[in-house]
């Protein structure tokens, strides 16, 4: 065989190698900080009667992952369209529910108060 695949082989498993190496002290890295920050949360608690939680996420990541994924401000009509075609949706729904509920013979005070919500949050949109 040709010397470059001897050296690529080669290559590869000192790759694989150090890639499970470096999982491994990752993760034994990840395990003492887990470690030290439970103590740390522990102490609080005992010590000065604060609770602290674990954030799901670092800020500055969700802040950098927001600024990433908004686009760019959209249009306010483009909004006020969707805003109202999602509340006539719900309107709709509500009212077949109304309808449902009186045919039914049930109790309508609710369903009534919800139709009348919905639409005065319509008017109160066309009126931006």
């Amino acid at each position: 065989m040709s010397n470059t695949i001897e050296q690529y082989r080669e290559a590869k498993t000192s790759y694989l190698k150090l890639k499970n190496q470096a999982k491994k002290e990752l993760i034994a890295r990840f395990n003492e900080l887990a470690g030290e920050l439970l103590q740390v949360q522990r102490e609080l608690l005992e010590d000065f009667g604060e609770k602290v939680a674990m954030p799901a996420k670092p800020k500055k990541l969700r802040a950098a992952r927001k600024a990433t994924e908004e686009p760019a401000s959209p249009p306010k009509a483009a909004g006020k369209e969707k805003e109202t075609a999602a509340l006539e949706k719900r309107l709709e729904r509500a009212k077949q529910k109304l309808a449902e509920a009186k045919a039914a013979g049930k109790p309508t005070k609710a369903l009534d108060d919800k139709v009348y919500e919905i639409e005065d949050e319509l008017r109160l949109l066309a009126g931006k």
